[in-house]
């Protein structure tokens, strides 16, 4: 008999671990201890030699549905005595090394629970096990305990304590346990000042009643607070837009079952798989030519085609959609702009500009989540649109390791989200939104400071975007100065897209040349203009920019992102006999503003392929402004999707002399519309247009892999007809892990940072190769 001792990393707290360890002990009737510690899991038994593996083996190989192990290793240690095993207090002396736990979305057990007239958790709204529920959104700090967690409050009732102790129990040393005898409360107002005193069923019963009526109720979740209403009601969706100031972002719609869905919205095999996933996101799926559930798709989503689908992912919001049993629009209770309100005091102090009810309850939310959002691509690609709830915060598997640092990297402005390298991981932060306002810039701040001190880390090196307006990158320079970090790096934007991309597909040590397409609206250029089509070369370990869309005239800054008109007038600059089209979008007083700066010249330059899409929507009629970001891009793509005569004929993008040359592109594209083509056919033939631009320059360069990165590849259009233009020659690279988005911005400037290290240790390795041959 020895004594041996197991240690294994990863995603292993949160995710019934240590009663797994303890039924396989008592399985094999070995000796001993589990518990959690800052760095994973610990395991001492005693055991003879051949039942030791056996042990270590099943743990490893039956290792809980939701845990994920990156490292486990069992050695001999100085033999000690135990008289039993079991699980023990948690140890909190080390340094954190682990993945941390996201939210788990509601389990069928647990839904089966709910709906058990017998049960202690029948209609139970915070119904849990070690299978599902909040994790990441309420922990305070590590390790992962009850009492580390915001349900260190509720005291269990003595039916919960069993279950707590009870090894064969499903709730067995779940954290999060609770039922109607130790209830998490809720708390139903109609204005600050007036809370509705029902009891805790009636509160659901009559938040479904004001639901039926068409009134607006915000409700409290894992991540933060949601607004409610009906999807079948014109008049409450009018007046949610009009109080949210919303007028055409799409809303997302939680169905009560897969099944209801189904019948609004077409669902492929992986779409069905995202929806009932552990991260249950919204995933945008295409609506049928006729809904069943009479939703009212152009007020929910204008002019677009594809539905953003959610399934009720806790318990509280399976009780209100099944009694409710309709689609019912669900979106993030924030102003316009703002972040999502997650904290009851702010909820009630602002909500009431949007809701009529609010249903508030007493588990603190420690980390603010919005719902992650992706979509499907041709060939069951999965687009991330948003990384956030259910998503975050892990990277893994991780796909590179930095050495001896610890570094920050700042993300983007837009779309923002930070990441950090630290030991073995990366973890890279929810959506955190644009940090254009102070409550932005706040919740930033916070979010960076909550896992700084989660992981009891403080960065050595400090990743920047280049742009020198951005508010995150200035916030990374303070950081820097206050604690006196040395090593602050700028990474120009699109290097840090490629690099991401790179990354996620193990290619950074590739010797193979990689041909990156970077596309997307906004970013800072090594020469001061506003890049956005670049062309980049991967090879021997460095990014070297190689071509980009030909320059045409940035207008008014950001102005020229919420108005395609002005994409338009810039491009058409040098197609004088063309701008009549767009006289109609602008009155006489602009348009004589207008072509005087044209005329004057701005000195800044775009080669934005955001911004030049946005100018085509704009010809053909699409849209003028966008009320949100990506707007006419969107309604383009649409458009396109729905045509009825999808030619194969191109309009040219050749590339000479370092620049992609779109005039002959514009001069054919304004051919069509003169001859009043078909909107839909030469929307179609855009995008077509872009995918055989890629395949020419990648014949053209001779280069075989490529690597797709920037929010224009979010268009799941434009990456399915790539996949279908390409043979199996070609080798595609898009992202697996994160968006194509600006959200990627923090992984790539990690990665940058990495390909800067292994270029310095091999520019080391020559000099000393060099003095040796001397």
């Amino acid at each position: 008999m020895q004594t041996y001792h197991i240690h294994i990393k990863g995603l292993v707290q949160g995710v019934g671990f240590r009663p797994h360890v303890y039924r396989l002990a008592l399985q094999y009737g070995v000796p001993g201890w589990v518990c959690n510690a800052m760095d994973g899991v610990h395991i001492e038994f005693n055991a003879k030699s051949l039942a030791a593996k056996a042990f270590f083996q099943d743990i490893i190989n039956l290792a809980p549905q939701n845990a994920m192990i990156t490292h486990s290793d069992m050695k001999s240690i100085q033999p000690k005595s135990f008289s039993s095993f079991q699980i023990v207090e948690s140890e909190d002396d080390k340094e954190p090394d682990l993945l941390l736990t996201p939210d788990i979305a509601l389990c069928d057990d647990c839904r089966k629970d709910m709906q058990t007239a017998s049960g202690r958790r029948h209609q139970y709204p915070f119904t849990t096990c070690l299978n599902c529920g909040p994790r990441f959104s309420i922990i305070k700090q590590l390790p992962y305990d009850r009492h580390t967690t915001t349900m260190q409050p509720f005291t269990m009732c003595e039916d919960c304590k069993q279950e707590f102790i009870d090894v064969n129990d499903r709730r067995n040393h779940s954290q999060t346990n609770s039922c109607t005898d130790c209830a998490v409360k809720m708390h139903l107002f109609t204005s600050k000042e007036k809370e509705l005193l029902y009891s805790e069923a009636d509160k659901i019963a009559h938040v479904v009643q004001f639901l039926k009526e068409g009134k607006i109720v915000a409700v409290k979740g894992i991540g933060g607070y949601l607004l409610l209403c009906d999807a079948t009601s014109e008049k409450a969706i009018n007046t949610l837009r009009e109080r949210k100031q919303r007028p055409a972002k799409p809303f997302a719609v939680m169905y009560p079952s897969i099944e209801m869905a189904g019948k609004d919205v077409v669902l492929t095999d992986g779409e069905r798989l995202a929806l009932q996933s552990n991260g249950a996101p919204v995933v945008l799926c295409i609506l049928r030519k006729q809904t069943a559930s009479s939703i009212c798709t152009q007020l929910i989503a204008p002019g677009l085609d594809k539905l953003g689908v959610m399934l009720s992912y806790t318990p509280l919001f399976f009780l209100l959609a099944n009694a409710f049993n309709k689609p019912l629009i669900a979106t993030s209770a924030n102003i316009s702009g703002s972040p999502v309100i997650y904290k009851d005091a702010v909820a009630l102090d602002n909500l009431f500009d949007v809701a009529d009810y609010i249903l508030t309850n007493e588990r603190e939310i420690v980390m603010p989540q919005d719902d992650s959002v992706v979509q499907f691509a041709g060939r069951q690609q999965q687009i991330v649109l948003r990384r956030s709830r259910g998503m975050a915060p892990n990277c893994f598997p991780n796909p590179f390791y930095i050495d001896n640092d610890i570094v920050l990297a700042m993300g983007a402005e837009l779309k923002s989200a930070f990441a950090l390298a630290c030991y073995e991981h990366i973890y890279i932060s929810q959506y955190l939104g644009d940090q254009a306002n102070l409550e932005a810039q706040e919740s930033y701040g916070q979010t960076l400071q909550h896992f700084l001190d989660l992981l009891k880390i403080s960065p050595t090196v400090i990743a920047i975007d280049k742009h020198p307006g951005y508010s995150v990158s200035q916030y990374g320079k303070k950081i820097a100065g206050l604690r006196n970090i040395n090593t602050v790096i700028s990474v120009q934007h699109h290097k840090a897209h490629f690099a991401a991309v790179l990354a996620e597909n193990k290619l950074l040590q590739l010797n193979d040349k990689v041909l990156g397409f970077i596309w997307d609206g906004t970013g800072y250029g090594d020469d001061g203009n506003i890049w956005g089509s670049e062309l980049f070369l991967f090879e021997e370990q460095q990014i070297k920019r190689i071509a980009g869309l030909q320059y045409f005239t940035q207008l008014l800054g950001d102005k020229m992102s919420k108005e395609p008109r002005l994409s338009a007038l810039s491009l058409l600059e040098t197609f004088p006999e063309s701008r009549y089209l767009l006289q109609p979008y602008f009155s006489e007083l602009e348009w004589n503003y207008y072509q005087k700066i044209l005329e004057k010249g701005t000195g800044i330059f775009t080669s934005s392929m955001g911004r030049f899409l946005d100018a085509l929507a704009c010809i053909i009629g699409v849209t003028a402004f966008n009320s949100y970001e990506g707007e006419a891009t969107m309604r383009l793509e649409a458009l396109a999707r729905n045509a009825i005569y999808k030619p194969l004929q191109h309009y040219p993008l050749p590339l000479h002399n370092m620049e992609l040359d779109w005039h002959f592109f514009v001069k054919e594209f304004l051919h069509d519309v003169k001859s009043g083509k078909d909107a839909g056919m030469i929307a179609w033939k855009i995008f077509y247009s872009l995918a055989v631009a890629v395949l020419d320059i990648s014949n053209q360069q001779k280069i075989t892999k490529l690597a797709f990165s920037g929010g224009v590849f979010q268009n799941a259009l434009l990456v399915e007809i790539i996949q279908n233009l390409f043979s199996s020659s070609h080798e595609l690279f898009f992202h697996k892990q994160v968006s194509p988005n600006d959200e990627c911005i923090g992984l790539g400037q990690i990665a940058y940072y990495k390909l800067m290290q292994q270029q310095y240790i091999s520019e080391r390795k020559e000099h000393y190769s060099s003095l040796h041959q001397l």
